[in-house]
């Protein structure tokens, strides 16, 4: 609860009798003998080129894959594992001064570390509600909390940030990623990431590439045109690449045009390292390498393992068996389908960032139980979940509440969004719960608080009818909902890792079944939407019947989504108000509370479109999402049928079945899709509401040579607070290019957030930069005659002519609009 700190901190777990696994100390390991590489005079690269050589063959082997012996069995248990079932580490080798290295996931709070008990950590809002602030250095100052929490638990690497793209509002695991925008996106992520390393940890951005979706992502196989791979899907983790150097990526489970990710020499090689320069290491998703020797030749440094193996190839031409782990590694060295020097290089790649990050040189078991900053920390969870409500729909001025006019409030939902503080969900299973946070503040507290805050006598009073869907239960609701001055109804989804949302629709809560995946079944050769057991009724059934009942009620009544994105809302046109909360963390009730009732006024903006139907955009057909059987995976033998939709679905290897999504959509994802095809949304992209008013005024669009010759627009304008309140707003700033670029609508090239007073105005400016990472004024040009797949080939092309810049609200509201004239630009690799 909220006025409960846990008196269990991550001092406190050491009073466990924890034992860390003390692989090396640091200082003492500096000052032996016959170890040059421990010289921190020497440069990263000079010490890891010193260390390499003098590990043995079994040693190097050893250090590419991590431990996956289960935790259960004690005879096979890896060192300190006595609390996981899976360990994440790669044991260190005291002899040599080489540290154990542990990973730890991270994006929405610290959790789920190696072998040491789950952390006491900050839970932050989602992913999304971070995108949602439009605030890069806000999102700078959640990496800091992140990365400052793993180094306090004695970890180096950070599974975060998730960059993919909301391709569709059905994803699982959209709630830990930013936006549907891929501009938005990598601004976001990159300062997360330079958050996260200013701590000395590493970042390890995931997941590379193109896995919009969790179903059957174990055997996806993606067709994705080569520019909308570049322009949409890889720009997020170009732009991170560029700008901050993230130490580490994680390669995807999906093939991507007929290659595996993890596997992909266009993706791993001529893509990012060669074209990006980047100088970290890969480390594969777990169980993601199919092809050992393929993978390796291909860039990955480490193969993150797993107790069983997952369709891996069991070619006899390759030499070897793709077996988890060391023991693949060591058969793809038999049958020389490797080599040592190609062990050499993935050490080297990965010690080079041990070395420049302190690793090395800092003994992380004595940090485990360092003191954590949890105040501090909480600020800014609180700060992000308030910047990124988004206020959806505020007829008549309903918000914000007026204490003084209140007697009475009846909070309705579900206990898992009215009845608790909603943290962002763990893995695999859906569920309310994220991570060990130090307290809890549920939405009753925080109303209750906020009241008290204003002198005002109102009660608050909880109905949790939304989480059974019984008449009766329903009934005491609407009889409730009669009877309060203000209803306050809270609802939400339920998405998780593997599965896809069944619907767009508000969905059962609890779940019938936490491990229900939505597209289970094969029905004509596609997946198709299976709708578990509902009970006695959704949520979206409660709601219809409680604004239904009475309309009175309606009237009186804001709705709060918590949800990782759009859902269907045939109720919307019911209510006055609606808000959009995501999953605010660990400070859920007070940062909610003090928007309802203008303690904060809201600044959020969608970071996706809010559609209208299960079926749009880039989730029309079946094809696009979930996808059709194209046959087994590339690695296996293929059978005569195996590419035709609704060919042959026997399993293959070991069950596996492999499956295709078609990213037919080309570029026409999200904000991009409604307007190309003049559709109007529910809810824009960008879109949010504000207490106040703002005017823009006085566009100017300067072109100018930048210091490589290359075009600058200097986009400036007025904004006024119009209104009576301070308010923040998030300026937009988009761009049409012309015909020859074959864009299907303008795209978003950058935005600031500023804050005014009534009465005030701020000239506002935004640099439009053909050479940034993230290529505003350019379009990919895929390279002529390459073999297949190829796709990693080309260049970046801007083309001469009539750009028009527009800046506004949103996507779809952008009074400013002025053209401008580009000279053509440098190709650009």
């Amino acid at each position: 609860m909220w006025s409960e700190l846990r008196a269990v901190t991550v001092v406190g777990l050491l009073s466990l009798g924890v034992s860390c696994g003390r692989s090396v100390d640091a200082e003492s390991g500096a000052q032996q003998s016959g170890l040059p590489w421990m010289n921190t005079s020497l440069t990263a690269e000079q010490r890891a080129d010193l260390l390499i050589p003098q590990m043995t063959l079994e040693q190097k082997v050893q250090q590419i894959s991590n431990d996956t012996r289960p935790a259960e069995k004690d005879e096979n248990r890896p060192p300190g594992c006595e609390f996981t079932q899976i360990a994440r580490h790669i044991q260190g080798i005291p002899e040599l001064a080489i540290p154990t290295v542990r990973m730890i996931n991270g994006g929405t709070g610290v959790r789920g570390g190696s072998c040491l008990p789950e952390p006491v950590a900050t839970a932050v809002p989602s992913t999304p509600a971070s995108a949602a602030t439009f605030n890069p250095e806000l999102n700078r100052q959640l990496g800091e909390v992140l990365g400052a929490e793993a180094r306090s638990v004695g970890h180096q690497v950070m599974l975060a940030p998730g960059m993919n793209l909301h391709r569709h509002p059905f994803g699982g695991r959209n709630y830990e990623y930013q936006s549907e925008d891929p501009y938005l996106s990598g601004v976001m992520a990159t300062e997360q990431i330079k958050g996260i390393q200013a701590h000395g940890i590493h970042a390890n951005a995931k997941h590379f590439a193109a896995n919009e979706q969790e179903s059957q992502r174990r055997q996806m196989a993606t067709v994705v045109p080569p520019r909308a791979l570049h322009e949409l899907y890889l720009l997020p983790f170009e732009m991170s690449v560029r700008d901050a150097q993230p130490a580490s990526i994680m390669c995807a489970f999906p093939e991507i045009n007929g290659v595996s990710a993890c596997s992909n020499e266009d993706l791993l090689k001529t893509t990012l390292r060669e074209r990006w320069g980047f100088q970290g290491y890969v480390m594969s998703d777990r169980r993601a390498v199919h092809d050992v020797a393929p993978s390796i030749k291909a860039g990955v440094d480490w193969e993150l393992s797993h107790i069983t193996p997952l369709h891996y190839s069991l070619e006899p031409q390759r030499g070897q068996r793709g077996n988890p782990g060391s023991e693949g590694i060591r058969a793809a060295l038999d049958a020389g389908t490797i080599t040592v020097g190609d062990i050499d290089q993935m050490l080297r790649r990965r010690y080079v960032q041990m070395f420049k990050f302190g690793h090395f040189d800092t003994d992380f078991d004595a940090l485990y139980g360092s003191p954590v900053d949890f105040v501090a920390h909480a600020a800014v969870a609180r700060e992000l979940a308030e910047q990124g409500i988004v206020l959806l729909k505020n007829e008549q001025g309903f918000l914000p509440l007026e204490p003084k006019e209140i007697r009475s409030i009846a909070l309705i939902g579900a206990e898992w969004f009215a009845g608790q503080a909603k943290l962002p969900p763990r893995s695999i299973r859906a569920d309310n719960v994220g991570v060990v946070a130090p307290f809890t503040v549920s939405p009753q507290e925080g109303l209750e608080h906020v009241l008290i805050t204003l002198g005002s006598p109102a009660t608050v009073t909880y109905d949790s009818a939304g989480g059974t869907g019984k008449k009766e239960d329903r009934e005491r609701a609407i009889e409730l909902a009669r009877k309060s001055d203000v209803v306050i109804v809270m609802v939400g989804d339920n998405p998780h890792e593997l599965c896809d949302r069944e619907t767009l629709s508000l969905p059962v809560i609890p779940p019938a079944d936490p491990n229900f995946c939505a597209y289970d079944e094969l029905e004509e050769g596609e997946y198709v939407l299976q709708r578990p057991e509902r009970g006695e009724g959704t949520q979206q059934e409660m709601l219809m019947a409680e604004l239904s009942a009475d309309p009175e009620v309606a009237k009186k009544t804001v709705v709060v989504l918590k949800t990782e994105g759009m859902v269907l809302m045939p109720w919307l046109d019911k209510v006055p108000a609606l808000v959009e909360a995501w999953y605010p963390g660990q400070s859920d009730g007070l940062a909610v509370a003090n928007i309802l009732f203008g303690l904060r006024n809201p600044s959020g903006k969608l970071p996706m479109t809010f559609g209208n139907s299960e079926r749009e955009a880039a989730h029309e057909t079946t094809a696009q999402f979930p996808g059709l059987w194209v046959g087994p995976p590339h690695w296996l033998a293929t059978p005569s049928n195996s590419n035709e939709p609704g060919g042959d679905p026997s399993p293959t290897l070991e069950g596996q079945k492999r499956f295709s999504a078609q990213y037919s959509e080309g570029l026409q994802v999200g904000y991009r899709w409604y307007e190309a095809n003049n559709v109007k949304p529910v809810f824009p992209f960008g879109f949010g509401l504000s207490y106040t008013t703002f005017a823009y005024a006085d566009l100017s669009v300067q072109t100018v040579a930048g210091p490589q010759g290359q075009n600058v627009l200097n986009v400036s304008y007025r904004i006024t607070n119009t209104g009576t309140r301070q308010g923040a707003e998030a300026s937009q700033v988009y761009l049409t290019l012309p015909p020859e670029a074959g864009q299907p609508s303008k795209r978003l090239v950058g935005f600031q957030k500023v804050d005014l007073m009534p009465g005030e105005s701020r000239q506002v400016t935004v640099t439009v930069d053909e050479s940034a990472a993230n290529h505003p004024l350019s379009y990919w040009v895929p390279e002529k005659d390459v073999p297949e797949p190829g796709w990693g080939r080309g260049e970046w092309r801007t083309a001469p002519g009539s750009y028009t810049v527009h800046v506004g609200t949103s996507s779809a509201e952008t009074p400013l609009q002025q053209a401008v004239s580009v000279a053509a630009g440098v190709p650009r690799r």
